[in-house]
């Protein structure tokens, strides 16, 4: 459709009106100034079309033309691809996948290729576009079908989607085995006024057959506890069984400690296959080891369900600290002296004589203890353990191990270096070689040793800014030189030979615990006097309270300074889900003010660092109560154990968290179940479609209805600004003067 509309410069009468004048002048002039009438007529007209080619400059006209333009509808194709479509559940039938391959290649798609937008995409635990069916691996272990419905609807909304073709088993899996979280859309099958949305057209893959009977069984797929508690704290221990054939079945399942029943719930299952969480109190009033059972008296239970064991480490809410020395001598002396001058810390020191007795020398009450005990109970109630340059054999292998479990629980061991431990080659081959933070075995050599602190020892809890001057602080007399650092090992302090560095003071942690090593038995060197140090202790007083605070356990911390606390809500995910890290940050004073939000970083099993951000929200704590603090959530990429870390700056302190969590490969998605029918019939019937058995799969296209949508578009063209309307406006005027200059007419 054309039209002409016009914008003049100058309202339609004024512009009249100038025309007007302006004609009544060029006659008056024409008439008085040129006697000859075809002349005057030839001047009338060439002025008279410059008159008029100004006027419709003036007047401004343009081509008014609406374009209409028919809207190709979109077609959506999602196909499940979980591992269950893959699956050969009847050995008369081609799996699904097969199905789904000959469905993509009928002859209704192809047509409705010509017709329709037909986008093509695949979902396990969230639809993803797909460039064409050979990108479909059905390898997804899990399948979300309700919330990959309510995304891709989320997706197009807004576009003209006319239908959504779903070829899937109807197997939905991901609820309780993988508790993620849920989308916020709304639900698929209605808008929030109730109507229907997008029509779903869903298509039998697999004819009815009767599949075998599944045998019952129950295992459990994981079992999370902490390896250690604080006496006192509450704690719990949370397992998650999984069971087929259980479907209507009631399970019972006793919690057991120290060889006594503690406890027991049911736990009923009301499909097929399902997983479920239980979870049981720990809580222990005195210190030491505490052996509890998970027992599944049932012929269903795999043979490793019936009866799990498991023990967790109870300890003293006290600082209590185990040291022995190979022999007396200024470390032993000096070492002794730094901790017991420390009233928060307890110490029970022993000593190693040359004939191989270990003889106590004092114990945390002023009293020597009868004898070393480094068993499982003993170490429950101890902090820190210190080993001084003891001899490969000074400990049985079951001291070693029993060490080696208590690093592993969460305590804190300090290995002192000299001519026995470190130097000695058989000390790697122990429990405890593992465990360190440099490479065994470490050259004992004596002479003039200077220290230089790393950058991560400058912004180390141990050493700080105080520590800033260490190259000036007396030299050590000894040194360990190893051939380098394990690989999460942290140097905080080192010493050059040679031009070559050496690790000295080294830190690393191994299960929830931390050990570190001081390759030199002449550290009290720096008891002397140091250029520029302005502490009340000497730096080697202040070396031992600062290593000390920072290997207790985080459960013993006091609660009246600033700290941060991140956890995890597990300590156990599956890889496709997206665990929730929180953080609880304490501060000193009451008013001081809460951050807008903490850092996060991610370190993942193959060593990359992905940073988060910790916003303020807040949760339901487990006694019903609103908790405020931070949280954010992180994505795992590999399976593996991941450290995630956080720092925050409070008054002018820098305050640290960290916590861990482990991320496994999820469990099989394959089921030996038929499809879903009545899930898919009910899925289609919600959102205003239809369920297609085999042999009917083309219908579709007869029943899907669209109507034909057109988008118009307004396109206006200058007239005014027409060359050829310039030119003639131009020609017209030079021709008038022209004409004039060969008749000699002013």
């Amino acid at each position: 459709m054309n039209d002409l509309v016009f914008h003049p410069v100058l309202a339609l009468p004024w512009l009249l009106l100038l025309a007007l004048g302006t004609l009544a002048a060029i006659l008056w002039s024409l008439g008085r100034g040129v006697r000859s009438r075809p002349r005057a007529i030839a001047l009338a007209v060439l002025r008279c079309g410059a008159l008029a080619a100004l006027l419709l400059l003036l007047a401004q006209p343009q081509r008014r033309r609406e374009e209409i333009t028919v809207l190709r509808p979109q077609l959506a194709v999602l196909v499940d691809n979980s591992q269950s479509m893959a699956e050969k559940v009847d050995p008369k039938q081609p799996p699904r996948a097969a199905r789904v391959a000959e469905w993509l290649r009928s002859p209704a798609l192809k047509a409705a290729r010509a017709d329709f937008d037909v986008r093509l995409f695949a979902f396990s635990d969230a639809p993803a576009e797909v460039p064409s069916a050979d990108a479909l691996k059905f390898d997804g272990a899990q399948s979300r079908l309700t919330d990959s419905l309510a995304r891709l609807e989320e997706h197009f909304r807004g576009q003209p989607l006319a239908g959504i073709l779903l070829l899937s088993d109807g197997l939905e899996r991901g609820g309780e085995a993988h508790p993620g979280p849920s989308p916020s859309a709304a639900p698929a099958a209605e808008t929030p006024g109730g109507e229907a949305r997008v029509p779903v057209f869903a298509f039998e893959l697999e004819s009815p057959f009767r599949p075998k009977q599944q045998a019952r069984r129950v295992s459990l797929a994981n079992l999370d506890y902490p390896p250690r508690i604080v006496t006192g704290w509450d704690a719990e221990a949370r397992a998650a069984l999984t069971a087929r054939g259980m479907s209507g079945q009631t399970l019972r399942v006793e919690f057991w400690r120290e060889g006594q029943k503690a406890g027991e719930t049911a736990v009923a299952f009301n499909e097929d296959e399902q997983t479920r969480q239980i979870a049981f109190p720990l809580s222990q009033s005195l210190p030491g080891v505490v052996h509890y059972e998970l027992r599944i008296d049932d012929p269903a239970a795999d043979a490793d369900a019936k009866k799990v064991p498991f023990t967790v480490e109870a300890m003293e809410p006290g600082n209590r600290i185990l040291y022995l020395q190979n022999t007396l001598g200024f470390d032993f002396k000096f070492l002794r002296k730094a901790i017991v001058t420390d009233r928060n810390l307890q110490l029970s020191a022993f000593v190693r004589w040359a004939d191989g007795r270990i003889v106590a020398l004092g114990g945390p009450d002023g009293k020597a203890p009868a004898a070393l005990d480094l068993s499982e109970n003993a170490l429950a109630g101890t902090a820190v353990v210190i080993l001084g340059d003891l001899a490969p054999d000074a400990l049985s292998p079951a001291q070693c191990a029993a060490l080696a479990q208590f690093v592993s629980r969460g305590g804190g061991l300090v290995i002192l270096g000299g001519s026995h431990s470190l130097a000695n080659p058989a000390f790697a081959g122990t429990a405890l070689g593992p465990l360190l933070p440099i490479r065994l075995p470490a050259e004992y050599r004596e002479g003039n040793f200077p220290m230089h602190i790393t950058d991560t020892g400058l912004h180390h809890p141990v050493f700080g800014s105080l520590f800033t001057a260490i190259e000036d602080f007396p030299p050590l007399l000894s040194a360990n030189l190893a051939g380098g650092a394990a690989p999460l090992a942290e140097v905080l302090v080192e010493t050059s030979v040679n031009g070559k560095a050496f690790p000295v003071i080294a830190a690393m942690r191994h299960g929830q615990g931390r050990v570190i090593t001081v390759a030199s038995d002449t550290l009290w060197r720096w008891r002397l006097a140091a250029k520029g140090w302005s502490a009340e202790r000497s730096p080697y007083d202040t070396f031992w309270a600062q290593l000390m605070d920072w290997l207790i356990p985080k459960e013993q911390q006091k609660q009246d300074g600033n700290r941060l606390e991140l956890f995890s809500e597990r300590t156990q995910y599956y890889s496709e889900e997206r665990p929730e890290l929180r953080a609880l940050l304490r501060t000193a004073a009451p008013n001081a003010p809460a951050p807008a939000s903490i850092p996060l970083k991610l370190r993942t099993p193959d060593e990359k660092i992905f940073e988060y951000t910790l916003r303020p929200a807040q949760w339901t704590g487990r006694d019903g109560k609103k908790v405020s603090g931070f949280r954010a959530t992180v994505e795992p990429n590999v399976p593996g154990i991941f450290r995630a870390e956080a720092a925050v700056t409070v008054q002018g302190a820098a305050v640290t968290g960290e916590t861990r969590f482990l991320v496994i490969q999820p469990p099989t998605e394959q089921t030996g179940k038929p499809i879903d029918k009545g899930a898919l019939q009910r899925i289609a019937q919600a959102h205003g479609g239809r369920y297609y058995p085999l042999g009917a799969w083309d219908r579709w296209r007869n029943d899907l209805h669209v109507a034909e949508q057109h988008t118009s578009k307004i396109e206006l063209t200058d007239l005014w600004t027409h060359p050829l309307l310039e030119a003639a406006l131009l020609l017209l005027l030079a021709a008038e003067w022209a004409a004039r200059k060969y008749w000699n007419l002013p």
